[in-house]
């Protein structure tokens, strides 16, 4: 296996990789404790089981009364300043990247996340199967864009399912909303980036998550109901990736509603 020399002076270098990681995770306590100080209490509340609507400052960031990009500005600016001083420091905050999907973990709390998405353009097929797992999302759209297929579980029979399936485009300003095990979302095509701002909480008690394959005929049908073949039940360097994007694409303040029911 190559070492880079930066990675081998590093591994020997101990109080280097403590300066290092002491810089990233000051810029995460001084968003933690200043900007976000409000949202994470109300994420608390949120996680223990209140309602959205009663967690104002979390709740704005999801209907167009606060700006969502305003309110990760400082997080991603921070961090960004000490990766360039530290380029070799580890973001600390959950995250991971696959097939085109970064993931960052901004915070959890009982049973509630707020998480950072950002979806690349890969070129590659549009997902063959789609996953119901219950408990509710929030999800807007902070830049970029993307074909979706919004898709309501309507009946579950001997191995199959029928799902309606309505398709449309997202864009920033765009907010969607998923409550229970009916509902969920497939991204079909990504307009060169899209990144989203996610809310998610799980049933206080979970259901069993259920993954269905798209029939050949309807994997890459745009609109209408599908009839699909159940596969299994199932329970992803992405922080430069998401901020790139966020950077790279337009956003809107004015958040536009897409309730799937």
């Amino acid at each position: 296996m190559r070492i880079s020399p930066e990675l081998r002076a590093l591994r020997g270098d101990t109080a280097s990789q403590r300066r290092a990681q002491e810089a990233l995770e000051a810029a995460r306590d001084a968003w933690h404790d200043g900007p976000a100080a409000e949202v994470l209490g109300e994420l608390a509340r949120y996680g223990g089981g209140a309602a959205v609507d009663d967690c104002p400052a979390l709740s704005a960031l999801f209907d167009g009364s606060a700006d969502a990009t305003e309110f990760l500005g400082s997080l991603v600016d921070d961090l960004l300043a000490a990766l360039r001083q530290h380029p070799l420091g580890q973001v600390p905050l959950r995250h991971q990247h696959s097939d085109g999907l970064s993931v960052l973990q901004l915070a959890q709390s009982g049973r509630a996340t707020l998480t950072l998405l950002a979806y690349a353009d890969t070129g590659a097929e549009p997902p063959a199967s789609a996953c119901f797992a219950g408990g509710e999302r929030h999800e807007a759209v902070l830049a970029g864009a993307a074909d979706i297929v919004l898709l309501e579980l309507l009946e579950e029979r001997a191995g199959r399912a029928a799902i309606d399936c309505s398709a449309r485009c997202i864009a920033a300003g765009d907010v969607l909303q998923f409550a229970g095990p009916a509902r969920t979302k497939s991204v079909r095509k990504v307009h060169g980036s899209l990144v989203v701002l996610r809310l998610a909480r799980s049933d206080a008690v979970p259901c069993e998550a259920r993954e269905y394959a798209l029939a050949r005929k309807h994997a890459s049908s745009s609109l209408g109901q599908a009839t699909l073949a159940t596969i299994t039940s199932t329970i992803t360097r992405p922080w430069r990736a998401i901020a790139a994007r966020m950077r790279g694409c337009g956003s809107s303040n004015g958040l536009r509603w897409i309730r799937a029911s």
